[in-house]
């Protein structure tokens, strides 16, 4: 049965979070089993994430939804990643200031969580990640829509694995929504994702867009909890600009609608 990290240190003040998270985990796994019994192996080993420590602490709280982790089947996401911005600074064989996903994620949660500052004045993402997950540094949350691994050596997403993931989540009870709701962020940065919108809650209301529509904001209520969710490019997308078409619109609608 997989477990939620055990190598990372909370706070006491999450543990109660923690807690809760393994029991919905549990459920998850449960659910999924039953609704697809064929696919026993995968979901056994499926991938879980969640929140690093001190994010209860942050303001605002960050969420970032991804599509599906890689090549990293029945392990926990979180572990793996913060030894990564942490410790070894290297993401696969790059270090992390080249890998333009995490430098990306890293960045911008620094930037929203530190007044928004202007993008040149903004740490690169190994000094941040010295100081992640603490009660000094940056922190946040990361779920993937699909909890299966995608181990292929192909860089494509597995939309076909996605979905399927997605379909198992929200048959009966609808567990992504209830995953952001147990996470209670303020601001939710998904990736290009609106297709799978039904999946985070009940149909957002549109707000706007900004940046030459690079971003799309929306007021989203996933089970009750509310929170302000920016649709962007994905953020390993080639050929896009940090500034240009991420951290700058993302700020134009934080101070739009996040009071």
């Amino acid at each position: 049965m997989p477990l939620l990290p055990t190598t990372l240190t909370y706070p006491d003040s999450e543990k109660r979070k923690l807690d809760a998270l393994l029991r919905h985990f549990e459920d998850w796994t449960a659910a999924a089993l039953k609704a697809a019994p064929e696919l026993k192996e995968e979901i056994e080993w499926m991938v879980f994430d969640g929140f690093y420590p001190h994010y209860f602490g942050k303001k605002p709280r960050v969420l970032f939804i991804g599509r599906e982790a890689r090549e990293i089947a029945g392990f926990n996401y979180l572990d793996q990643l913060h030894t990564a911005y942490r410790t070894t600074k290297k993401i696969g064989g790059l270090h992390l200031n080249t890998s333009q996903f995490h430098r990306r994620t890293l960045c911008t949660a620094y930037g929203l969580m530190n007044g928004l500052p202007e993008w040149k004045d903004i740490p690169d993402a190994d000094e941040i990640g010295d100081g992640f997950a603490t009660a000094e540094g940056v922190s946040f949350a990361f779920m993937n829509l699909s909890k299966f691994s995608n181990e292929s050596d192909h860089w494509s997403s597995n939309w076909q694995r996605i979905q399927e993931s997605v379909r198992q989540a929200t048959m009966g009870r609808n567990f992504i929504a209830e995953q952001i709701a147990l996470l209670e962020p303020d601001v939710v940065i998904t990736m290009n994702l609106e297709d799978y919108f039904p999946a985070l809650g009940e149909k957002p209301e549109y707000l706007g867009t900004y940046g030459d529509e690079c971003v799309s904001a929306w007021a989203l209520t996933s089970h009750r909890h509310k929170s302000l969710l920016l649709n962007g490019f994905h953020f390993s997308a080639p050929g896009k600009r940090d500034l240009d078409h991420f951290y700058l619109p993302i700020v134009e609608a934080v101070r739009a609608h996040h009071h």
